[in-house]
C-alpha cells in the first residue's frame, strides 16, 4: 500500500502534495471524533462526486451514453 501511495503522490503537483501534507497534519492533531467523522463523510461525498464526474466525462469523450 505504501508503494501505491508514493506513486499516486508522485503524480500530483507539488502544490497538491503540500496541501495533502498540511491537511494530513491537521487530521492527525484532531482529537474530536465528531469533527473527524464530519470530515470523513465530506471526503467520502467529494470522492463519489469526483468518481461520478470522471465516469460521465470519460463516457462523453468516448461517445458512450451513460
Amino acid at each position: 500500500m505504501k508503494y501505491r501511495k508514493n506513486v499516486m503522490q508522485a503524480s500530483l503537483s507539488l502544490n497538491r502534495q503540500f496541501s495533502i501534507a498540511v491537511h494530513s497534519r491537521a487530521i492527525d492533531s484532531c482529537d474530536d471524533i465528531a469533527e473527524l467523522r464530519k470530515v470523513a463523510k465530506t471526503l467520502l461525498s467529494a470522492w463519489q462526486h469526483q468518481a461520478e464526474f470522471s465516469e460521465h466525462y470519460g463516457a462523453q469523450l468516448l461517445g458512450i451514453r451513460k
